[in-house]
Order: C-alpha cells, then sequence, then structure tokens
C-alpha cells in the first residue's frame, strides 16, 4: 500500500508581509515591538565591536537569561572582537565557524523570526547583514515529573506527562530507543498557534489510522485549541456518541505500550494528557498494571472492571424495574422487606433513584471543585448525613441508598474517568426506559447502544474490535490476560524443539 505524505501545517502569517530584514539592527528591533505591540517582557541588547554591531532579542520568561551570559553571549563576543565586519573580512559560513552551544539556523523572512521569538528563540541581527540568527533556547519554568494523579498504580512506573511537549517526547524516547520512532508536528489554532505532535513506530503503525489523524490534524480550522480534550472533539469520526473514541492518559508507559501495539500518540504543548487511537471499548477495561502483575491476578482484576461497568450502567435502573414492574421475580422475604421500607414514602422508585442518584453526583462535582484539603471530607461527610437524614425523614427508602452508594463505587473502578463520564449520562436514560417498560425497556436501551458501539469507529478502525468484528486469535487480550509464555509455547519431541 502506497503511503500517503502529509505536509505539516504551517502558522498562518498574522504579520505584514511587507516587513523585512534590514541591515540596520535597530530598525529591525523597533519592527518587532511594532508587530508585537512592544510588549513588556521583550528585552533587546546592542552590542558594539570593531566598527560593526549586534542585537540579541528575545522574550523574558521563555529562555534562560544565565544560559544566555554563559552559553551564547561569550561566543558572539569573541567572534566580533576577531573579526572586522565593516571590511568584509568577515567569513560567510558564519553558521559554520561560530561556536555557539545550540541550534542555530539562518532566516531571511520577518514572519519567521517572529514565530521563533514567540517560541522560545533567541535572535540576532548582525549589522549590514540581511538575515537573522535563530539560537533556539527554550528553557521556561515547567511543573516536575510527578505520579499520573488521574491514573494511579500499585506497581509500575512512578513518571507522568507534565505540560512541557519537549520533556513529554523525552519520556517517550527513553522508553523506545528504536530509530523508527517518528515525531510528526503540526500547528493548530489559528489564534492559539499550538504545536501538536503526532508519534508513531514506521513500520508497526496502522497506516490507515495515521493517515486519517493527520489529515484531521492538518485541516483544524478552530481559532484556539489549549489541550487535547478540544482537539480531540475536532479530529473525532462525525456524529454524535456519548462514549470517547481516543483514550486520554498521563502515563507514558502507557503511550509506549500503544506504539509498540501499532497504534499512534497524540500529544500537546501546555497538557499532560495524551490521546492515543485507535481506540476500542476494550481499551478503557485495561490498565498498564495488568501487563505488570501476574496473568492471574490481572484476568481477576479485568473481571471485577466488567462487572463494575454493568453496576455503575444497570443496577439502579434494575432496582426501578424489579420493585415497579416484575415484584414476581424477587425472593419473597426480599420483598417484604422492601414493601416494609416503601410504606409511607411519597415517591415513586424512579424519583427515589433520581432524586439520590441527582444528589450524589452534585456530591461529588462539588467535592472535585472545592480545596483539596476539604473536598474529599465534604463529599463523604454530605453523602452521609443527607442519606441518613434522608432515609430518617421518610424520604427515600434504605434500599435506595444501598443501591447508589454501590452505583457509586463501582463507578470509581473504571480506570478512565471518560468512560466513566459516559456511564453516568446512560445510567439516567435507562432508568427512564426501566421505569416505562420494566426489564424489557433495560433491554432495549441496551441493545441501542450495542448497536450504536458496533457502529462506531475511532480514527477510521472499528471501536468494538475483537469482539466486532470477531478475532479469535485476539481474545487473549480481552476479558482474560493470556501469560506472555503462551504466544511463545513451544513443543517438544523426541528431545526436538518444535515451534
Amino acid at each position: 500500500m502506497r503511503r500517503k505524505r502529509f505536509i505539516n501545517a504551517h502558522p498562518p502569517n498574522h504579520t505584514d508581509d511587507s516587513l523585512v530584514i534590514s541591515k540596520d539592527v535597530e530598525h529591525n528591533i523597533n519592527q518587532i515591538k511594532q508587530s508585537l505591540g512592544d510588549p513588556f517582557d521583550f528585552i533587546s541588547k546592542i552590542y558594539s565591536f570593531n566598527h560593526t554591531a549586534f542585537a540579541l532579542c528575545y522574550i523574558d520568561g521563555l529562555i534562560s537569561t544565565e544560559d544566555i551570559e554563559l552559553n551564547v553571549l561569550p561566543p558572539l563576543m569573541n567572534w566580533f572582537r576577531e573579526n572586522d565586519y565593516s571590511r568584509g573580512n568577515v567569513v560567510k559560513d558564519f553558521t559554520q565557524h561560530i561556536q555557539v552551544p545550540k541550534t542555530l539556523k539562518v532566516t531571511t523572512e520577518f514572519p519567521e523570526v517572529l514565530q521563533a521569538l514567540l517560541r522560545g528563540s533567541v535572535i540576532l541581527f548582525v549589522k549590514k547583514g540581511k538575515e537573522a540568527y535563530l539560537v533556539s533556547d527554550q528553557r521556561w519554568e515547567t511543573r516536575g515529573i510527578e505520579e499520573p494523579s488521574s491514573q494511579t498504580m500499585v506497581r509500575g512506573p512512578r513518571e507522568g506527562f507534565v505540560e512541557t511537549l519537549s520533556i513529554n517526547s523525552t519520556l517517550i524516547r527513553r522508553r523506545i530507543t528504536n530509530p523508527k520512532l517518528r515525531f510528526k508536528s503540526f500547528i493548530v489554532g489559528e489564534v492559539t498557534q499550538t504545536t501538536v505532535i503526532v508519534t508513531y513506530i514506521e513500520g508497526l503503525v496502522n497506516e490507515d489510522a495515521l493517515n486519517i489523524a493527520c489529515q484531521r490534524i492538518n485541516d483544524c480550522k478552530a481559532r484556539e485549541v489549549f489541550e487535547t480534550g478540544m482537539l480531540e472533539e475536532l479530529i473525532e469520526d462525525k456524529g454524535y456518541t456519548p462514549f470517547p473514541t481516543l483514550v486520554d492518559t498521563e502515563r507514558p508507559d502507557v503511550v509506549s505500550s500503544a506504539l509498540v501495539e501499532g497504534k499512534l500518540a497524540i500529544m500537546m504543548e501546555g497538557t499532560p494528557f495524551a490521546l492515543i487511537g485507535p481506540a476500542t471499548l476494550n481499551s478503557y477495561f485495561q490498565t498498564a498494571e495488568d501487563y505488570y502483575n501476574r496473568f492471574d491476578l490481572s484476568t481477576f482484576l479485568r473481571l471485577i472492571r466488567f462487572i463494575a461497568f454493568w453496576i455503575a450502567f444497570a443496577l439502579p435502573a434494575t432496582f426501578v424495574a424489579l420493585t415497579t414492574f416484575h415484584q414476581e421475580l424477587i425472593p419473597t422475604d426480599l420483598l417484604i422487606s422492601l414493601a416494609a421500607q416503601r410504606e409511607g414514602l411519597p415517591f415513586p422508585a424512579l424519583v427515589e433513584a433520581l432524586i439520590m442518584e441527582t444528589v450524589f453526583e452534585i456530591l461529588r462535582e462539588a467535592g472535585l471543585r472545592m480545596p483539596r484539603p476539604i473536598g474529599p471530607a465534604v463529599s463523604i461527610v454530605g453523602a452521609i448525613v443527607i442519606g441518613e437524614a434522608a432515609v430518617s425523614a421518610g424520604l427515600v427508602s434504605p434500599a435506595i441508598v444501598i443501591v447508589v452508594s454501590l452505583t457509586a463505587i463501582s463507578s470509581f473502578a473504571n480506570p478512565y474517568y471518560s468512560i466513566a463520564g459516559s456511564v453516568r449520562m446512560l445510567r439516567f436514560i435507562l432508568m427512564l426506559f426501566a421505569a416505562f417498560a420494566g426489564v424489557f425497556g433495560i433491554f432495549i436501551f441496551t441493545m441501542i447502544i450495542c448497536i450504536h458501539l458496533v457502529s462506531l469507529k475511532s480514527l477510521g478502525q472499528p471501536y468494538m474490535v475483537p469482539f466486532a468484528p470477531f478475532s479469535l486469535k485476539k481474545q487473549k487480550d480481552t476479558l482474560i490476560r493470556f501469560p506472555f509464555w503462551w504466544s511463545k509455547r513451544k513443543k517438544r519431541r523426541n528431545g526436538e524443539v518444535l515451534k
């Protein structure tokens, strides 16, 4: 299959095309100030040697001023002391002879100068020269590498992505020292000019998914993009779905594992979350820790996650359906207990469930938005106090409190917040189906969800692989994680090893 080529997106030119690099360094500095609106953090310094002059320009905070004074400025001063530019005896291949310990690039385009300046480069203008020298020296303050707070684990690496793209790419390279590891860069956002990188392993990646991802990123027409969640909405397959179609993660080991499996990852400047695609529904029930523990324990935990997913999705609706339409399915002793609890209650089972689920969602949201030292305490105490008070006041039954609590706990068992949020929304719709049609309503809505899932695609690939279309070979890493030696199992016959 012939591979398509994509040209990296270039930022639109917001400057006047008539601006050119002048032989007068002061004129160049004034042009930059005028183009940027004379910003307070723009620093420019002019140095004179042997009848000539050069100027250094940079944005304060985007580079290390100490690094400039120690590593950039001394070689430049030595060069101009030894060469008389005014008499034309300066060597033409300036970039090869100057010993600046940074990436040095020459340009004659003024818009490129502005873009390099805003991305953390030091700009060098030389008197009587109609070109600019770009010294790459990005060195801004950044958060240290810490354990991801959204995806914790007991066993495994503790490193997580940060908001600096260069650090994140380094974390990937440390884990995959393969020369076929590729990073393709794009500029997204007409106003924000955000750097986006697509990373993959050449020869392993799904070429169709890679082409689709690059094409969609290249065609993005958004004015601003600040986070990968915004980019996800712009590049996902068209059509509404409550389910996420790209996996988001803060863990470099998860991204590295996905790249080895033939997937691609999308990283962005300014966010620690990376997107992995193509995604499948099964990938939201797997964690990196599944491969760090023994296969039997990992299989047990996966089954627990699938059970918790179904409880979080269908338990309140099942309670409403059984207590409203199908009392004959409830054991007699339990039915008598439920009937005694519901005696004198002012609301039907549906209203009970909706009230308690809504109250818990409010408590959950409040716990997330409040300051960390008091957020968890308020949510826990609030749930206990409100639940106990509602039962004591005769507004709800103790059984619905148990159901809602078990549902909430089960929703936290999923390792990915995005898929857990989808289940929280669909749970309310399922309760309405159960209230109007009982178990048949649950069955109908579940079938609608299954049909919808089968029709979904992630970067052009089926979302329900390997269940639909079914693949027997790929079942060894779905509900059950087979041991690593299973795929490398060897048979022996008469002392001969048969592969």
